[in-house]
């Protein structure tokens, strides 16, 4: 072998050597952040949550429940980096120093609508109108809990202001959580399920539509830094980017506005 092939060998193991030894570095220096979220969020962390994984090379648990189980949890001690809640549990949470009093950000709102099953006719909740006859021809609703759900306590308020809760309240059906109501109506327990827009559109599910103007609630949410977190810089660049301008955009696409 001539002297010249036998110095590219060497130039080429030499680079793969640093190169191998940059990735254990990187690799070294990740960080494995622990997240607590919503259900409702889900379709959007899981478009945004890949891609700040490639840019950070950090790696990036969630655990999806109620808020109010989020916010028991974190009472009652769990271990993790980054929660997202309703800005009035973030700030609760920050009094009892469970949240980084720097550590908050909101990072958008979503509406409540009617979500029903998909391939069955849309019913028109447009206006007040249209909602009311929607709810009193519904065989059917189901909701969140009250008691714990923001959705399922809404309907409850809004059935009242539409003074037909004596015709609806026989007609509800109650589940822990948004998400096991929107199963009820996959599983045809329900003719519709009223909770968040960003889950509707889902392979059994569709939208029927917002709630209207006059009737319309909005759910926000926060992101906060635990006090739990050993590794609150890499909480905090996770923080920064779910609540960042490109982030919101992706959230748009998932019915969320600007909070």
């Amino acid at each position: 072998m001539s002297k010249q092939p036998a110095k590219l060998w060497q130039l080429i193991t030499a680079l793969a050597a640093i190169a191998g030894s940059l990735t254990a570095a990187n690799l070294a220096h990740a960080a494995e952040l622990t997240v607590l979220s919503p259900q409702a969020m889900k379709p959007a962390l899981s478009d945004l949550i890949p891609q700040y994984e490639r840019s950070s090379g950090n790696q990036v648990t969630i655990f999806y429940s109620s808020t109010s189980t989020i916010v028991k949890e974190i009472q009652d001690g769990k271990i993790a980096d980054v929660t997202i809640l309703y800005p009035e549990q973030i700030e609760e949470l920050r009094d009892e120093g469970k949240i980084v009093e720097r550590g908050i950000a909101p990072i958008g709102r979503l509406p409540f609508g009617v979500i029903i099953r998909k391939g069955t006719a849309r019913p028109d909740v447009s206006t007040v109108h249209g909602l009311k006859q929607t709810l009193m021809g519904a065989k059917s609703i189901a909701l969140g809990d009250p008691e714990s759900s923001a959705s399922g306590k809404y309907f409850v308020n809004l059935i009242e202001r539409l003074q037909i809760a004596d015709t609806m309240k026989p007609k509800i059906k109650t589940y822990s959580s948004g998400a096991e109501a929107l199963g009820a109506v996959v599983s045809g327990e329900a003719d519709a399920a009223i909770w968040v827009i960003s889950s509707a559109n889902g392979p059994d599910t569709e939208l029927a539509g917002i709630l209207p103007a006059q009737a319309r609630k909005y759910n926000s949410y926060a992101v906060g830094i635990l006090a739990t977190s050993n590794q609150k810089k890499a909480a905090k660049a996770l923080s920064s980017f779910i609540a960042s301008p490109s982030s919101l955009a992706v959230m748009k696409s998932k019915g969320f506005d600007a909070p």
